[in-house]
């Protein structure tokens, strides 16, 4: 019998309300959400005519012959089929609907994703020089509408400037440049890789037109601090590279983040260069090259020149000693890392360290104690740091989890480690973090052995869904 329009509306806002559908768009699963639909009734027909797809393609969304990835194809099911703002936001859509080219943070909270605009909003964020509040943040944004055309056009008024007159490069100039690099930093936290990206790129692309129209002066102290801007910002863009899966671009760029820390003497920029880059290695479960990528960062790093750095740097290269099973070594550089952080201001350190407060300097200790043996104690720590992180923060979450997730498995929980397991590979979907997805799937190999458990079989396959969509998505 078919469903009259008013009932078929009443069985899809039921439906929008189930935790089960909450869970599916979370993890930006359209087969799962067609899945859920059918079961309470609502046929492929119908869903294809709400949304505009044919029946057929709607067949392989729930098959997972085609995992889609493209946003209009959100768009159109989310809006065919009229979701409510939360399954909007949890799909990586705006609550209304609208064209206005924002991205959703946190409830309510919405990010430009402009070209200009994200610049104007990362130097805008850069400016303030501290960590912001969720309020703070909406004024930000609602500041940002009104004041974008004018922004723009002043801005390309200085570089023009700048260009025009090589020889002396604008003050001005050089300290937006500075604000925008620590701005994006502080978006990188907030935000999806592929959202920042462009931005960050055409912001690179200014500050070297800026740099290859001036001479060459050890002297210049305007054009150094740009030369460092440019290393800052270089080593941030070959993380979000590595992020969208592109090893051979962040490598490229993680070599020009070189070349300017040398050029401008800053070696604390090749230092964090090598942090990053002990990531790669990392995720594919070979930890011996990633605590050799750390040790060099350690010793290119100059003493007592950034507590932050030193303490970030040290702190990695515990958890990669207590990954290869090495406590006595694990220990001692915690001792090194918990030191630094003590006499620290990460703040008032370099723009890659303000990402380091309690709460990651936290994540760092879970991992670490949980891979020597202290199970309880790392438990104990990842929940209270999850409880207290705020939404724009979730990215860590998922890094959390999976690091409980490891050590479980290590000490034969196993419901314990695909319950952990599981929640963090949500977060990874949620906030859309690739570069975590690698160390899930060495968790998904580890749990192979047991995949007869229901529990065990679900993460699987939420895994084998995950693992398409990042590997199908434009990202």
């Amino acid at each position: 019998m078919t469903m009259d329009q008013e009932h078929l509306r009443s069985v899809l806002d039921t439906v929008f309300a189930r935790q089960d559908m909450e869970d599916a768009c979370k993890r930006r699963d359209l087969g799962g959400v067609i899945r859920i639909l059918n079961k309470y009734g609502v046929t492929q027909g119908q869903i294809a005519n709400l949304t505009g797809r044919s029946q057929g393609r709607i067949s392989e969304y729930k098959s997972g012959k085609r995992v889609p990835t493209a946003k209009h194809t959100f768009e159109e099911f989310a809006g065919g089929l009229g979701m409510p703002g939360t399954l909007r936001r949890h799909l990586g859509l705006s609550s209304s609907g609208g064209k206005g080219g924002a991205q959703v943070v946190s409830d309510g909270v919405q990010i430009p994703t402009d070209t200009f605009d994200l610049q104007l909003f990362a130097e805008a964020i850069g400016k303030r020089g501290e960590p912001l509040k969720r309020r703070e943040l909406l004024a930000m944004v609602a500041q940002l509408g009104t004041q974008s055309a004018l922004a723009q056009s002043e801005a390309w008024e200085k570089v023009a400037f700048a260009l025009s007159k090589p020889s002396a490069i604008d003050e001005a100039v050089v300290r937006e440049m500075e604000a925008r690099a620590a701005g994006f930093h502080r978006l990188e936290e907030m935000l999806p890789a592929h959202t920042i990206f462009k931005g960050l790129a055409a912001h690179l692309n200014e500050v070297g037109t800026i740099l290859n129209g001036t001479a060459t002066d050890p002297k210049d102290e305007l054009r150094k601090r740009l030369i460092v801007v440019a290393g800052e910002s270089s080593v941030l863009a070959g993380w979000i590279a590595t992020d969208l899966g592109n090893i051979s671009a962040a490598r490229n760029l993680y070599d020009t983040a070189e070349k300017a820390s040398k050029e401008a003497g800053d070696a604390a920029i090749i230092a964090c260069a090598f942090g990053y880059r002990s990531y790669i290695p990392s995720g594919k479960g070979n930890h011996g090259r990633a605590r050799a990528l750390l040790a060099s960062a350690l010793q290119h790093l100059p003493q007592d020149t950034s507590p932050g750095t030193t303490s970030w740097l040290a702190a990695r290269h515990a958890e990669e000693s207590a990954a290869l099973g090495e406590t006595e070594a694990a220990l001692r550089s915690w001792d090194e890392a918990r030191e630094a952080f003590n006499i620290a201001d990460p703040e008032e350190d370099r723009v890659w360290t303000r990402f380091l407060d309690q709460d990651r300097f936290d994540s760092f200790h879970i991992s670490t104690y949980a891979q020597i043996g202290r199970l309880d104690e790392a438990e104990a720590v990842a929940r209270a740091v999850i409880a207290r992180l705020p939404d724009v923060e979730r990215k860590r979450a998922g890094i959390i989890l999976g690091d409980i997730a490891t050590a479980h498995i290590v000490h034969g929980s196993v419901t314990e480690a695909v319950r952990a397991a599981r929640e963090g590979l949500a977060v990874i979907r949620e906030t859309e973090s690739g570069i975590w997805l690698p160390r899930f799937l060495v968790l998904g190999e580890a749990l192979r052995r047991w995949q007869t458990q229901p529990a065990v079989r679900v993460f699987l396959e939420e895994l084998a869904v995950t693992k398409r969509q990042f590997s199908a998505s434009p990202r």
